[in-house]
């Protein structure tokens, strides 16, 4: 377990590449959206420091930055401040594209009001993020088959 100080020395070094201990390490990250002329400041310098295999809760009232922090961290948006690193990754400074291959290959994220889709088997709907990371479709099957069976619903 780390200790308080040794997550203030990790988030108080900007620039630097965390070691590989550290999945997730924030610095000063800032998110502002124009709403209708009214500049909102959804995030004002947010400092955390995650280790691998550490489980962590975001927690806050409503209207507190936990959905705009979580959408940041999961590369869903874009900070507008600060840096944001991912397995020792700048992704913070990221194109679109390269983040879509972070999406792809380092976060796995399940969104509070999820939709499957209605016209597919739940085979299909498993086998559906396989698809966009090229996997072939026997591959597929067999792993979305595993991962259902594991969870008893195969």
């Amino acid at each position: 377990m780390s200790t308080t100080g040794e997550r203030r020395a990790i988030v108080n070094a900007p620039g630097t590449a965390p070691t590989k201990d550290w999945v997730i390490v924030t610095r000063n990250l800032q998110r502002q959206y124009d709403m209708g002329g009214e500049i909102v400041r959804a995030l004002r310098g947010v400092d955390v420091a995650i280790r691998r295999n550490e489980y962590v809760a975001i927690m806050g009232p409503s209207g507190s930055g936990k959905s705009t922090f979580m959408n940041l961290i999961g590369c869903l948006d874009t900070p507008n401040g600060g840096e944001y690193w991912l397995n020792g990754l700048l992704v913070s400074t990221m194109s679109d594209d390269a983040l879509a291959r972070v999406r792809n290959k380092e976060i796995g994220f399940v969104f509070q009001t999820f939709n499957l889709l209605p016209r597919a088997t739940a085979l299909q709907n498993v086998e559906l993020p396989l698809v966009y990371a090229g996997i072939s479709a026997s591959e597929r099957h067999k792993r979305a088959a595993e991962a259902l069976d594991a969870v008893q619903l195969g």
